[in-house]
């Protein structure tokens, strides 16, 4: 079986990306989604997590991306679903709604289901949880979980049962913060996403770009490229992002690792 290494960045539309990923002189039709879906093989939407858009705006996505058909879109779940963890018919009408335009197209990979630290393995938490992916069984899901206590066989077994992506995160392991796993749950699909290991700011109140402010180094991005290359006979396709957003990192980032994994793929003779 070959594997898929497929790469993108979580988000597009950053001021700090003016000048650094998205260039000064840019021409009258320029559209940083289309110059994102020009270099990556998928992009992970955040917009979503914040509040619900409109079907046009997300048909929009599709149309701009259409003529490149193998580029997909994961799509951030709602916040009120897993960090109010509120969940009404009307915000699941409505999101289900909202990326329509995005299945029909064939553009919609799946849902990231993305909980934070606050959230930790308990009963009402996993009852809550499997109520959750319930609701949105007819998607693709990839769970992330940033708290070390889902780190369990019972729950893996019950991610594979249910066909759910166990997200392997990268993030700076403080208190009892998952560490870097390689795990694979789903019988086509791993994932991984790097947030960096900024771990002065990672508990801070400085906001979402220091908390992402940070570059990988070549040592950091080889222990990262191997624990991705121990998955490779187990997935047909591992999907890595990049969430170090701040002032375009994760897009340098992103192809440092490729270039390793690369060489780890086709070592010389």
């Amino acid at each position: 079986m070959t594997t898929q290494f497929l790469f993108g960045p979580a988000g597009w539309s950053y001021k700090d990306w003016e000048g650094t990923v998205y260039p000064d002189d840019k021409p009258g039709d320029f559209d940083q989604l289309r110059f994102i879906a020009q270099s990556f093989d998928f992009v992970e939407v955040n917009t979503t997590f914040y509040h619900i858009p409109s079907p046009k705006l997300t048909a929009g996505w599709a149309e701009k991306t259409s003529s490149l058909p193998n580029f997909k879109f994961w799509v951030k779940l709602y916040q009120q679903f897993t960090h109010l963890r509120k969940i009404t018919t009307q915000d699941v009408t409505q999101f289900k709604a909202a990326i329509e335009p995005l299945k029909q197209s064939g553009k919609l990979e799946g849902l990231l289901v993305q909980f934070p630290y606050s959230f930790k393995l308990n009963t009402g938490y996993l009852k809550y949880f499997e109520g959750l992916t319930d609701v949105f069984k007819e998607y693709t899901l990839a769970a992330e979980f940033r708290h070390n206590s889902w780190e369990r066989k019972e729950f893996l077994d019950i991610l594979k049962k249910r066909n759910i992506i166990w997200v392997n995160i990268d993030q700076p392991v403080i208190s009892q913060s998952l560490a870097l796993t390689s795990y694979v749950t789903h019988p086509g699909i791993c994932y991984f996403r790097l947030h960096g290991r900024n771990a002065k700011t990672w508990f801070s109140h400085d906001g979402r770009d220091a908390r992402y402010d940070y570059s990988y180094n070549t040592l950091e991005l080889n222990e990262i490229a191997q624990k991705i290359k121990e998955l490779a006979a187990l997935a047909k396709s591992i999907f890595i992002s990049g969430n170090n957003h701040y002032k375009g990192s994760a897009i340098k980032n992103l192809g440092e690792l490729k270039n390793i994994l690369e060489k780890l793929s086709n070592p010389p003779a």
